[in-house]
């Protein structure tokens, strides 16, 4: 286990005060702060170590837990009186440069490698949310761990019974966690078109169960553990593709497995399915669409696999 370095923090940001609304910690912290010419560029905060006070930049990773979006409202009713006390755990910053992994301010603003005076949240049930709401981080622990795995192995045990990680979040916690290729892939799909993680899974050809997940977070390697079935190009170049065709439903579940259903058939190649799915006429795609849920996937299948075959004999003829 790493030594921990136990401080006493008392922060408050400056020449501000907390705003009502709060935002995602990995878009921006609701509370913005006054800077002036003389004040460095990055968002900073008070720290009171040991009696000592000093300025830190507070940072994050990408792989931060996030806010959740319909408690925005109750922020700006809460009265701080009646809340609980908690510890805030901070991480030093050079395992994550060491190992390329970025870190960003309050304001979501890159932190430049080397940067002085930073710590790094370690979110957790308790302290996830409360950056933004908090005047003064009373009781604080600062963490100097050997490794970003290490870090992200902490975070998953001590959320293992704690507030439910999303399944974005376990995501990235277990790609942080066990440094798993396929499962830092499926992540930064998901995070770039906003989309859940089951329907970026069906872009990759890849599923993940949930057992497998969680174990992963606490930094263990699953047996079997699977590989992508797409690379990279080829997922975004097909979300891109089925975005044109089907528009909003491509963030659905209905249309990517129909196309994962006729490729696993061996019949049809992954440029022919391409290539298909540019030549299927709205019309068509808007009665598929309509039926309901129980019907909707098998009603696209039938309606790929039709202009499949008219793209097949097409290019046959052609040929002949």
């Amino acid at each position: 286990m790493n030594k921990t370095e136990n401080a006493t923090v008392v922060a408050q940001e400056k020449g501000n005060v907390v705003n009502n609304e709060t935002t995602s910690i990995n878009n921006s912290n609701s509370s913005k702060m006054e800077k002036t010419k003389e004040e460095v560029a990055q968002t900073t905060r008070i720290v009171c170590i040991n009696g000592e006070e000093k300025t830190f930049v507070v940072a994050h990773t990408k792989y931060s837990m996030e806010l959740p979006k319909d408690k925005d409202n109750y922020i700006g009713s809460l009265d701080r009186s009646k809340m609980l006390s908690c510890i805030y755990h901070f991480a030093t910053p050079e395992i994550f440069w060491n190992e390329n992994v970025e870190l960003y301010d309050e304001e979501n603003n890159l932190i430049e490698k080397g940067t002085e005076n930073v710590l790094v949240s370690c979110p957790t049930a308790d302290t996830f949310w409360r950056w933004s709401v908090e005047e003064k981080f009373e009781k604080a622990e600062i963490h100097t761990f050997k490794s970003v795995e290490e870090y992200a192995q902490t975070i998953g045990c001590t959320n293992l019974y704690s507030r439910g990680l999303n399944n974005i979040e376990k995501m990235g916690i277990a790609a942080l966690a066990t440094g798993d290729n396929a499962t830092i892939a499926v992540f930064e799909f998901a995070k770039k078109y906003n989309m859940p993680i089951t329907t970026a899974q069906l872009y990759f050809d890849y599923k993940l169960k949930p057992t497998k997940l969680m174990s992963m977070t606490m930094g263990e390697i699953p047996e079997n553990i699977p590989t992508l079935g797409r690379t990279v190009e080829n997922a975004t170049a097909l979300f891109e593709q089925t975005k044109d065709t089907f528009k909003k439903n491509a963030m659905k579940r209905y249309a990517i497995r129909s196309i994962n259903m006729l490729l696993h058939k061996d019949e049809y190649s992954f440029d022919e399915m391409m290539e298909t799915l540019k030549i299927i006429p709205s019309n068509e795609i808007e009665n598929a669409e309509s039926a309901p849920c129980e019907d909707k996937q098998q009603n696209i299948a039938s309606l790929i696999t039709k202009w499949l075959i008219t793209y097949k004999q097409k290019v046959q003829k052609e040929a002949a």
